[in-house]
C-alpha cells in the first residue's frame, strides 16, 4: 500500500475518485479494491499504518483519504537504519 501512495497517479491510473490525487490523497474505498481485501481487512491495514505515522488519513463526507506521510517515513528509516548499524558494529566487536 505504501509504495501504491507513492505514485498514485500512476498504481491507480484505471480507477476514479471525485478528487485528484494530489488533493486529498487516495480514497480507502480505490485502495480495498486494489488489494483484493475485505473493507475490515483494508482498514485494519490502513489504520496500522496511520497509527505508525506512515501515512495521513483526511475525511471528506464520508469518505476517507490517505496519502504518505514522507517526512515520517524518512525518519523511521533513518531511526532503523542508524539502529542496524550499531547492532552491526556490536555484533563485529571481538569477545571480551
Amino acid at each position: 500500500m505504501l509504495s501504491w501512495l507513492k505514485d498514485p497517479h500512476s498504481a491507480f491510473a484505471s480507477y476514479t475518485q471525485l478528487y485528484d490525487f494530489g488533493v486529498y490523497g487516495v480514497c480507502a474505498s480505490l485502495i480495498q479494491d486494489k488489494a483484493g481485501l475485505s473493507q475490515p481487512a483494508t482498514s485494519l491495514c490502513l489504520k496500522a499504518l496511520l497509527d505508525a505515522g506512515f501515512v495521513t488519513a483526511t475525511k471528506v463526507g464520508k469518505w476517507t483519504y490517505y496519502r504518505r506521510d514522507e517526512a515520517r517515513l524518512c525518519a523511521a528509516l533513518r531511526g532503523l537504519l542508524a539502529d542496524l548499524q550499531v547492532d552491526t558494529l556490536e555484533h563485529d566487536k571481538p569477545f571480551a
